[in-house]
């Protein structure tokens, strides 16, 4: 347990369970790392010198009166230490003892400890969680809900979305989220439950509630964006729980849509899964077939082509993801120059099993519309894989370059 006190304000925090926890001036959640750090800089802190043997003017240091008050409770007792004025050189701050008379310099920093307010103390992480034992995960928006499982455990478990579509999820980015929210932390906090309610009538609809099944428990936290301050968020677990203020940018982030947790591959394949490919492009189409280790074209054992070169070209192919959505329900292929493709790649494996194909229409403000198998709509594309497209002249080994 340890009492901290700051110019005549008393903090007392205890340890119960293997977790710090604030009493005093009012029950509340500590922050580990923060209770971590001021035990460890008082721990580490060195006397470098004794100043006075007997303490008989503790006034002239600043310990009549002193501006930090540490009282700890260890195995043998209870240890007293105040802390006073600045000593003679930077980071150094006079100190006392309340089982000794002896007024000491140390090497505390003043910076480190005196500028500690009840707010650093308490627990400032949003939603306290373990991301590893998340099984289910629920985010709910305005316009749609996004019900993602976990399946299998360990290095092997995979994300999968199960709602509004069941499809593949794109697994860093349901990572990236997980890491977010479990790092999600507050940057002030509305306590008072008058205020709370208050303050939680005035921000409307939420921007996404986010529900997390852990063990045999749900925990929703809900994001809001203030609409009377461009800067401002809000998180809120329950009415219970303070009204956390958050950064505006981590709320957005955190408020994912279908299209940013789905797998956005526009061929659901491996590279090595890819035994044909056929490319259509500027009038010509061509067949690239793998024969072993080697790529021959259109069927002639004696084309072949380089091979590292279509290796590399097939997997930049089944890599190749989508960057935006554009329309779900596709109606005019015309408008993205989609009717007549200006190219097309169909990917098949063994025994000429379809894998995939993708259609790439007209270039706009930097992206190309495109067509995938393996997602229902129009959405945009790096163009750069255009360029690299091999013209079938130029497929024998050694010749040719991917246009730069």
């Amino acid at each position: 347990m340890a009492w901290v006190s700051t110019c005549g304000w008393w903090r007392e925090v205890a340890r119960e369970d293997g977790r710090w926890t604030i009493r005093k001036p009012k029950p509340m959640e500590a922050d580990p790392t923060a209770v971590g750090e001021f035990l460890r800089t008082l721990m580490l802190a060195q006397v470098s010198r004794v100043v006075d043997e007997t303490g008989s003017d503790l006034k002239a240091y600043g310990l009549e009166t002193p501006s930090l008050t540490v009282a700890l409770r260890l195995a043998s007792g209870i240890q007293t230490v105040r802390v006073g004025d600045a000593g003679p050189l930077s980071a150094t701050l006079y100190a006392k003892r309340d089982d000794s008379p002896k007024v000491l310099l140390t090497t505390l920093a003043g910076r480190d400890l005196l500028m500690k307010s009840i707010q650093e103390f308490r627990r400032k992480r949003v939603l306290p969680f373990d991301r590893l034992q998340v099984t289910r995960l629920k985010i709910a928006g305005p316009r749609e809900t996004v019900v993602l499982y976990r399946e299998g455990q360990g290095d092997k478990a995979v994300w999968k979305i199960m709602a509004p579509v069941e499809t593949a999820a794109d697994q860093p980015e349901v990572s990236s989220l997980l890491f977010a929210l479990e790092d999600l932390k507050a940057q002030d906090f509305i306590d008072d439950p008058k205020e709370h309610a208050a303050k939680r009538a005035a921000l409307g609809k939420p921007l996404a509630a986010i529900t997390l099944h852990e063990g045999e428990t749900d925990r929703t936290v809900s994001l809001f964006l203030d609409p009377r301050d461009n800067i401002a968020a809000y998180a809120e677990n329950t009415a219970q729980e303070p009204l956390y203020q958050i950064a505006r940018a981590a709320a957005k982030d955190l408020a994912k849509g279908l299209f940013d947790l789905r797998a956005k591959q526009l061929i659901t394949a491996e590279p090595d899964q890819v035994k044909t490919l056929v490319i259509k492009t500027g009038g010509q189409e061509y067949t690239l077939s793998r024969e072993g280790g080697a790529w021959i074209v259109d069927g002639d054992p004696n084309a072949k082509a380089d091979a590292a070169r279509i290796n590399m070209f097939v997997t930049r192919v089944v890599r190749l993801q989508a960057e935006k959505i554009v329309t779900e329900k596709p109606t005019d292929l015309k408008r993205y120059g989609l009717a007549t493709p200006a190219a097309e790649l169909i990917a098949a494996g063994e025994q000429g099993k379809l894998l995939g194909r993708i259609a790439f229409g007209r270039e706009e403000q930097g992206l190309t519309y495109a067509l995938g198998s393996a997602m229902t709509g129009i959405f945009e594309v790096r163009p750069d894989i255009l360029k690299e497209i091999p013209k079938k002249d130029d497929l024998l080994a050694g010749k040719g370059q991917p246009q730069k």
